[in-house]
């Protein structure tokens, strides 16, 4: 995957876009809460000291980095129930390397139930993470499709989620593409729809080219008052360089929260 006609200033810009979600530019929103949603404050923090003690550690050689790739990281995370026993939830994962993009990493979730049985175990597959560069993704997972067989009218929800990234051995790859800023966001705002579902809007607007898509995700990540992640929904919208386009991402069953930040990254074709 490459970024084409990335300028220097491009590259050198904080808080961007990559190439296939690392958030940039991110818009936030306010909102009062009614209640906030728990999420792993205890896994984040260890998640942060990791990060620490790898940004202190001595800069390591690209070759050094190739025989040896550090791991990605999850730094935090949130979910919520939604239908039929599917689990929303939401990732902000780190990538510490200076040289090595990880290709195809796995997020492993496992859901357990209020005694600590494991509920479910799923294998989520995440778009690639560029070197140096801090990623936000929302997704979906679990679900008992025999549910109904049972009689059930309602799916078990899950107590608590575990969740967990690895990238296999083959899974990575030198890159001399750093983080750029590649994206524009203006921020409409959240409104409530006759439905209960919060609708977000705005417009996002493509920089630059990205090789093999003309398409890109635009993700909400919902926060806490403590700033911690509690969720969040993402949609797929078409795009061309230098042109703002409209995109509303609608979130059923969203849980209360604080704040929101929107991101956008390129979408390649052959994803899924």
């Amino acid at each position: 995957m490459r970024i084409r006609n990335l300028t220097i200033a491009a590259l050198s810009a904080a808080m961007a876009l990559t190439i296939a979600g690392c958030a940039s530019n991110p818009t936030v929103n306010d909102e009062a809460a009614n209640g906030q949603q728990a999420t792993s404050q205890e896994q984040a923090a260890e998640a942060t000291d990791a990060t620490t003690d790898q940004a202190s550690a001595p800069a390591r050689t690209p070759e050094e980095e190739l025989a040896d790739p550090a791991d990605l990281t999850i730094v935090d995370y949130g979910w919520f129930p939604a239908e039929n026993g599917m689990v929303d939830f939401a990732v902000e994962v780190q990538n510490t390397n200076d040289t090595m993009e990880a290709v195809s990493p796995v997020i492993h979730a496992v859901a357990k139930d209020a005694d600590g049985n494991v509920m479910f175990e799923k294998d989520v597959d995440v778009p690639a993470v560029l070197p140096d560069s801090t990623y936000y993704f929302s997704m979906v997972t679990g679900g008992d499709s025999g549910f109904m067989m049972t009689g059930q009218t309602e799916a078990a929800q899950p107590d608590s989620m575990e969740f967990t990234i690895e990238t296999a051995d083959d899974a990575w790859q030198q890159t001399d593409v750093t983080v750029g800023d590649i994206y524009q966001i203006n921020d409409g705002g959240v409104s409530d729809t006759d439905f209960g579902a919060k609708e977000f809007t705005g417009t996002v607007t493509a920089s630059d080219e990205v090789a093999g898509s003309d398409q890109s995700r635009v993700d909400v990540i919902l926060f806490d008052s403590d700033g911690n992640i509690e969720g969040g929904f993402f949609k797929i919208v078409e795009t061309t360089p230098g042109q703002a386009v409209d995109y509303d991402v609608y979130a059923m069953g969203a849980p209360d929260f604080a704040s929101y930040q929107v991101y956008a990254s390129p979408w390649l074709d052959d994803a899924e």
